[in-house]
């Protein structure tokens, strides 16, 4: 398995981006706007994706808010590494919004299911689980 790395801002990217850094806590449907948006610049800087620093330079320019506020994410739908766990993550942001769970409420569930997907396959007493279901066939699902 390929060992994955949280993006983190440099000092350099904080003061570049301080102004679009917002105090405000963004709700899942925001936050999954702005994922929607970078679809957009993806789509339209595709060809550039061989050069992977003018390929997220554009996309950087046209996603701030995203790459500022939410950098590992930024990363993963950069990276095509965002799948259906995304998904479930707003589900489980819009169930807190709502009231209907609460933030620890929340945590054990993706602690739970986070478990039950790499512990038993990483301990040999299961076969591997089946990948999840990538972003984009989610929503060609949905």
């Amino acid at each position: 398995m390929q060992q994955q790395t949280a993006r983190e801002l440099t000092p350099e990217e904080v003061k570049d981006g301080e102004r679009g850094i917002n105090e405000e806590q963004l709700s899942a449907t925001q936050v999954q706007a702005l994922v929607r948006k970078m679809d957009v610049s993806k789509q339209k800087w595709k060809a550039l994706k061989r050069n992977k620093a003018e390929y997220e330079e554009k996309l950087k320019s046209e996603n701030r808010v995203l790459y500022f506020n939410y950098p590992s994410l930024f990363q993963m739908h950069s990276e095509d590494r965002l799948d259906s766990t995304f998904f479930e993550m707003l589900n489980l942001k819009r169930k807190i919004e709502k009231g209907d769970m609460t933030p620890e409420q929340a945590s054990a569930i993706v602690g739970q299911s986070l478990f039950q997907k790499f512990v038993p396959h990483a301990i040999g007493e299961t076969p591997a689980p089946p990948p999840s279901m990538s972003y984009a066939d989610y929503y060609k699902n949905s």
